[in-house]
């Protein structure tokens, strides 16, 4: 069992970013998860953890919890779900953490393939969400 909660892995996943990707406006990373409760570090292998991420100021920009929104919603199109949350401590960037099952390839080499072609799929999915974003909003004209 994880020690801290997966919202806060998301949370520390989300100052992480914030602080070495600031020239990466969104995207996709992969997350291993640790069981560090007792004796040693072991890896758990449940399924595909991926980061999802955007540089986009979530407090303040609606546009950016919109992206959030429409990214959630389309989780399930890929066979995924989202298992964790968070904010960098200034609010600005958002990550979520989302997991899908391994059930197609039993091979080390398949899963791998099946988690590449996961991220690379939800980084565009990120990236439509956050145009899809900006086109609903309304614009300013003076």
């Amino acid at each position: 069992m994880l020690r801290r909660n997966l919202n806060d892995i998301a949370c520390e996943l989300a100052a992480h970013v914030r602080k070495n990707l600031t020239f990466v406006e969104r995207g996709a990373v992969p997350v291993r998860l640790v069981d560090d409760s007792a004796g040693p570090i072991r890896i758990i292998e449940e399924g595909a953890v991926l980061g999802l991420f955007g540089n986009d100021n979530y407090i303040a920009e609606s546009k950016s919890r919109r992206e959030v929104e429409l990214t959630r919603r389309w989780l399930p199109d890929f066979g995924a779900e989202e298992v964790g949350f968070g904010l960098s401590q200034d609010g600005y960037t958002w990550a979520l953490l989302v997991r899908c099952r391994e059930r197609h390839y039993k091979s080390e080499t398949g899963k791998a393939m099946q988690r590449e072609m996961l991220k690379i799929a939800l980084e565009e999915a990120v990236g439509r969400a956050w145009r899809d974003a900006c086109d609903a909003q309304p614009t300013v004209t003076v």
